[in-house]
């Protein structure tokens, strides 16, 4: 008989920590709760991630701000739930509840009213670089662009990966649509169509070489990582070189990558002095069915408000400062890391709005038993869909999204619209990860009034920002083209540099 023991450590001593210390975000695209090694996938290839989380804290109840890409960046950026950034469309019969994305064709980005971590760090003395998914926008003149938000250098595809490649993987960018795919430095192209089968070498070279540059000085560096995200790919050394086919081999090619960061670090003896987060946008994408994501116990994937839309692996490693083996059942979400980043770095945070993030510094040095965030909301454009009260979850609208049959769950399919839910489904997470089983509310009276109240709170205190996606689209005058005043775009846009 094998008895598996499941223990949270509980840390007392308090530890000093670093006068402005190094920050390194990694953000994985698309990778689900269930498909990391150390969280229970069998096949996966992440012996860097699970380095990370043996010498680290490994989070339990780590949630993105949403389900999808342009949102939840816009939250990790500016810690603020991200109806306020603008970064939602307005709501039609097409798009009930606005929730959506970037595109190359639109002229809008994250308001620019909206402070980035990027901004606050940079006036408070560090260096600042970027590589790689961006999400955010671009403008007519680059002003929604990494270069223009706080961030030095900027490095990568601004928008998904996609446009790179064809139906059959991997391949070069696809001839029937030239253009699509382009690379910037700062504000400029330096590649388009650009062919990306060696990209994430590229990404790690620029990483390694901005923290050399700036390894006499405080510096935050975010590398935002396009694998998982379907199409996957993955370069030559790592085609074919798992169990768990492309999918796992593009997960190891990530894994690779933050091996290399972490191993950069310790070589110049920065280890110490570097807080290093990985975590993903959003939960995995379903529709590919074997070839996708996996979101293990929770239900559904991408694009819901369900726990496997939003519930992601989170990893946070500092040696010296965070304690090895830690593990956190606590609530805490990507909202928390501008908070907790400026309190460690003595940074001052924005006075004149609101922030929803909270500061997890407690839980990281001094105690992972600690309970710092109680309650969480789950937004899908301007719907506020469900809330979280410790371990219970009330669902007032449900939706389905990317997915489709014969996946066995119709909770999780496209064609499952909108829903209100009257009277509001209730699940116990602890209990039941996989909200199958919603729970009798005239047994549960006192916790719904709880929740009831908490949600009429936030409501009153929730302020929508202009709707950003599609505000502007127009696509002859707005896509990115290296050749400004050819015709037709992207068709005719072309230009290579030989960044490789």
């Amino acid at each position: 008989m094998c008895l598996l023991v499941f223990f949270t450590l509980k840390i007392t001593e308090s530890v000093e920590i670093p006068s402005k210390p190094n920050v390194v975000l990694i953000y994985g695209d698309d990778v689900g709760y269930g498909d990391l090694n150390v969280y229970g996938h069998p096949t996966s290839w992440t012996p860097n991630l699970d380095r990370m989380a043996r010498e680290g804290l490994r989070m339990l109840q780590f949630y993105s701000a949403a389900p999808i890409c342009s949102p939840s960046r816009a939250s990790l950026m500016t810690g603020r739930l991200y109806p306020r950034t603008g970064v939602y469309r307005s709501p039609s019969s097409t798009n009930p509840t606005g929730l959506d994305v970037f595109s190359p064709g639109d002229g809008g980005g994250m308001l620019l009213s909206e402070i980035t971590v990027a901004q606050v760090l940079k006036e408070h003395g560090y260096a600042t670089g970027m590589v790689g998914k961006w999400h955010l926008g671009i403008g007519e003149q680059g002003e929604y662009l990494p270069h223009s938000r706080g961030f030095d250098s900027y490095f990568g595809l601004p928008f998904t990966q996609s446009a790179c490649l064809s139906d059959i993987n991997p391949v070069p960018p696809s001839p029937d649509h030239p253009g699509y795919c382009f690379l910037y430095r700062n504000s400029t192209i330096v590649s388009q169509p650009a062919d990306i089968r060696d990209l994430d070498a590229v990404y790690v070279q620029e990483a390694k070489e901005f923290i050399s540059n700036h390894q006499h000085e405080p510096f935050f560096f975010y590398f935002a990582s396009h694998h998982t995200h379907r199409p996957q790919w993955a370069s030559s050394r790592y085609q074919d070189t798992t169990r768990r086919g492309i999918f796992g081999d593009a997960l190891a090619e990530l894994d690779w990558s933050v091996g290399e960061i972490l191993s950069h670090l310790e070589s110049l003896s920065l280890d110490s002095q570097t807080l290093v987060v990985f975590m993903s946008d959003n939960g995995p994408e379903l529709k590919d069915i074997e070839t996708g994501g996996e979101q293990g116990p929770l239900k559904c994937g991408k694009g819901t408000t369900y726990e496997g839309g939003v519930r992601e692996p989170a990893i946070f490693w500092w040696p010296g400062i965070i304690p090895s083996h830690s593990i956190s059942e606590s609530i805490s979400s990507t909202l928390d890391l501008f908070t907790t980043i400026v309190s460690l770095t003595g940074a001052t945070l924005p006075n004149d709005r609101a922030t929803d993030g909270i500061d997890l510094t407690q839980l990281l040095t001094n105690d992972t038993t600690a309970i710092v965030r109680d309650r969480f909301f789950y937004y899908s454009g301007v719907y506020l869909m469900a809330v979280r009260y410790h371990h219970y979850k009330v669902h007032f609208w449900t939706m389905g999204s990317h997915c489709f049959p014969p996946y066995p769950d119709q909770d999780c399919w496209d064609t499952t619209t909108l829903s209100r839910k009257d009277p509001p489904l209730l699940f116990n997470l602890d209990h039941d990860p996989k909200e199958r089983h919603s729970l009798n509310l005239t047994e549960y009276h006192s916790t719904m009034e709880t929740i009831l109240k908490i949600t009429a709170e936030h409501n009153r205190s929730m302020t929508l920002g202009v709707p950003m996606i599609g505000k502007l689209y127009n696509n002859a005058k707005f896509f990115p083209c290296c050749s400004p005043s050819c015709k037709p775009r992207p068709l005719c846009c072309s230009c290579s540099n030989d960044i490789f």
